[in-house]
């Protein structure tokens, strides 16, 4: 039996038409992304494997979800990506190495930060951010005032176990890479600031640039559909910085997430 037809059989009926509608819709986004056949291959494959590949880590979500009751948090867009995260730490071996190097554009509340410097231990964490929200949050549509006046306070409090660990930047990324050493390099990158397209691809060129050969860079929101033109969203600048940068990275991982790993330094 080939192994695309033990994976659909294992998906229940009804739960199969659902994934199958939403892979559709999907698929329509990518090509209108501009997203290389390639990508779109993988992200078939990701999503049809995905229950395969998080499984094995479910319990080890369970623990995180359990550590994590003590934090201050308003919401949580991320506990339900940690499988997957899990997944490229073991691959990669972060959580083994004696010193990991983690750089973070947008870190919120901290939860993402926090689960970063639980899950790997020997880490040193470089958080970007504003802590006054993006477009989607000064909407309204994501965070309300009152959330928003309360972010920054939330981070400190939430990341205050890991303070030797951590560098807490204030300001946007842009202002970041202007100031940071020519020579910093990364093993980590987790991309999840601004979400308007120029924004973005100002992120990905100039961390890809900043990520050590083998690193692994994250970009959150990838399937994101905010903005009402869908080239103003994530997926329009990485599709686009993928095809700048063809040759120097090797995709990991495709779902909601792009997850890349850097080649060759060019």
């Amino acid at each position: 039996m080939h192994p695309m037809t033990s994976i659909r059989n294992s998906i229940k009926p009804g739960r199969r038409y659902k994934l199958g509608k939403n892979i559709l819709l999907d698929l329509r986004y990518l090509v209108k992304t501009y997203a290389s056949f390639n990508t779109i291959a993988l992200y078939i494959a990701g999503r049809l494997k995905n229950d395969r590949i998080t499984k094995p880590y479910l319990p080890r979500q369970s623990a995180f979800i359990n550590a994590k009751t003590a934090l201050a948090l308003s919401t949580d867009w991320f506990t339900h990506h940690t499988p997957q995260w899990f997944s490229v730490f073991d691959a990669y071996r972060l959580a083994d190495r004696s010193q990991v190097k983690v750089l973070e554009i947008g870190s919120w509340e901290g939860l993402s930060s926090y689960f970063i410097l639980h899950a790997l231990p020997n880490a040193t964490l470089t958080c970007v951010d504003t802590w006054e929200g993006a477009d989607e949050h000064k909407s309204g549509r994501y965070a309300t005032q009152e959330m928003l006046s309360n972010i920054e306070q939330a981070f400190d409090r939430n990341l205050l176990t890991f303070k030797g660990r951590l560098v807490k930047y204030k300001g946007t990324s842009y202002s970041f890479f202007n100031t940071a050493q020519p020579d910093q390099r990364f093993d980590l990158i987790y991309v999840d600031g601004s979400h308007h397209c120029n924004d973005v691809m100002i992120d990905a060129i100039k961390c890809f640039e900043m990520l050590k050969v083998g690193g692994v860079l994250i970009f959150d929101d990838y399937l994101w559909r905010y903005y009402p033109d869908f080239i103003d969203n994530p997926a329009a600048a990485i599709n686009l910085f993928l095809k700048l940068k063809k040759g120097s990275y090797k995709i990991v991982r495709v779902y909601y997430q792009m997850i890349i790993e850097k080649i060759d330094d060019r």
